[in-house]
Order: C-alpha cells, then structure tokens, then sequence
C-alpha cells in the first residue's frame, strides 16, 4: 500500500500542472473568489443550471466522493510516509482545481473536513461543513481556464471554448476576460486530464485508458463529449442516471420453466432455465468511475 501511495504522489505531482502564485491561501473563502464561476449564469442561465445539478457541480460533496477520500485519507495518507497535505496533488487536483492556490495548512484542514462530513454523529455539525466544502468543485473556470489548453499553462484573464473567439465579446465588456475559441474542446484528450492518466492502464486503469484502449483502437470513433454533452449539455450524465445508462447497456433475457431432483431430499424442484445477453454500446468499460 505504501509503495501504491508514494508511487501515485509521483504520478501527479508531474500530472498536476502547478500555477505562478500557488499555495497562498488560508481560507477556503479566499481559495475559490478568483475562481468565482457566479457571474457566469447570468448570461449562461440554462448552462450554468446544467452545471449545478451535475457531478461536477458536487464534485467533493457527492456522499461517494467523500466516503472515499476519507478512506484514502485515514488508510493511505496517514499509514503511509506521506501527509494529508499531500491530497492537493493526489485528488484534490481534479475534485477541486481551485486547490492549487491552497496552503499546506489549508489543504490539511480540508482533510479534517471531509473525515467530519463523514463521521461526524451532529447532524448540524456535519451539514454545516458539508456546506462549506461545496464552495470547492469544477466549476466554469475550471474548465474553461484552468484545464483549458494542452500543456496545463492557460492565458490569465481568458476565456478558452468553441465559440467565437473575440476581444469585444461579453466576456470582455463584464468580466475583463478575453475569448478563445480552442478546438480541444472537442477532443477526448480534454477529459482524460481528469479522467486518464499518463501510465498504461495495466499500471493505472482508468475510464479514459479503457476508451483508448478498448473502445478507439477497436474502431469506435465517438467522443466523450458526443456521448456526456450532446447538444452542449453541461448535466455531464453518467451511469447513475437510468436515462442515460439503458442506452449504453443492451439487456436481452429469455428464461423458460425446468425443474430439476434435489438429490439430498428426493424431492422435484421446480426452476428456470436464463439465457442472459449483455451488449455494451459505450465507448469503456462499464461499470467505471
């Protein structure tokens, strides 16, 4: 275990691009207000409503998320040579691209956090920091900055998507931010930052290296933006969502009636007989998170 752990703090140490001013803030209030995606609703109503109910829009809050960072915190950080400050570069990175600008004693106090939204017996006490710790998620900037261009170095005060790309455009006139229109957009490699790694999948098995491996080297030609954010959608479902996964499983069941000598007792028991067809028409492996 502890050589997984030091091995995978290599790992995204390097994955994790690391900003200019990084590691000054205290709080969690000052950790998100440069990041602050509000305004972007204003003009992206029904975008930004799609975001908000979305995992991404609870991206440290999902009761999954939390259960298991809380697990990796007390039987991987803290069994290990490593620290609970070592979550930034671990899991944070993704969860919460905000975290890049925490401090070392911020990020350990986050930790504290997630253990007391968890174990917490006060329903108000855990509510409450539950409540603080969604300020944390990927939010607009996060994705249209922060992770918005290849090599992990986006232009400050930009705005990167597939729109036009223009200096006069609202972005400009309200925000003071300029407008680049950015065709990785509409690559695959754009999620994998997140939902991949830069190891094979024999050594890091992830849903972005069994799309590669197993989905675009077998033919498969979809994005994920084609199958996750049709019609720009920003609900980003997955499997969770019934809608969405009875279109990327095919079940076909046929069963007809047997019975069959319980031997021990002497006795006919009646049964089935199932034939069971699973067809998966997604693009990895399912399940998978």
């Amino acid at each position: 275990m502890r050589l997984i752990l030091v091995f995978l703090l290599a790992v995204f140490a390097v994955f994790v691009s690391q900003p200019a001013f990084s590691g000054t803030a205290a709080t969690i209030d000052e950790l998100v207000a440069p990041y602050d995606s509000s305004k972007c609703g204003e003009c992206h109503e029904d975008i930004h409503k799609d975001w908000a109910g979305s995992w991404h829009g609870k991206s440290i809050v999902d009761p999954r998320v939390l259960r298991t960072f809380k697990t990796f915190i007390l039987s991987g950080l803290d069994k290990s040579k490593a620290a609970r400050k070592d979550l930034k570069d671990v899991c944070l990175g993704c969860h919460a691209p905000q975290i890049r600008d925490a401090s070392d004693e911020l990020v350990v106090k986050i930790s504290d956090m997630i253990i007391t939204a968890v174990d917490e017996k006060n329903e108000a006490k855990r509510e409450a920091v539950k409540k603080e710790l969604a300020k944390l998620n990927i939010n607009c900037i996060a994705c249209h900055n922060l992770y918005a261009v290849p090599d992990g170095n986006p232009q400050p005060k930009t705005i990167y998507g597939t729109g036009k790309a223009q200096d006069t455009s609202p972005h400009k006139d309200e925000l003071g931010f300029n407008s680049v229109k950015s065709e990785y957009f509409k690559s695959s490699k754009f999620c994998g930052k997140c939902h991949g790694c830069e190891l094979p999948s024999n050594e890091c098995p992830t849903i972005y290296s069994s799309y590669e491996e197993h989905y675009l080297k077998h033919g498969g030609k979809e994005t994920c933006q084609g199958c996750h954010m049709k019609e720009a959608s920003h609900k980003f479902p997955g499997i969770y969502e019934k809608d969405f996964a009875k279109d990327a499983v095919e079940i076909k069941i046929s069963a007809s009636p047997t019975e069959y000598v319980y031997h021990l007792e002497n006795r006919i028991v009646p049964g089935l007989v199932m034939n069971i067809q699973l067809t998966s028409h997604s693009g990895h492996g399912i399940p998978h998170g």
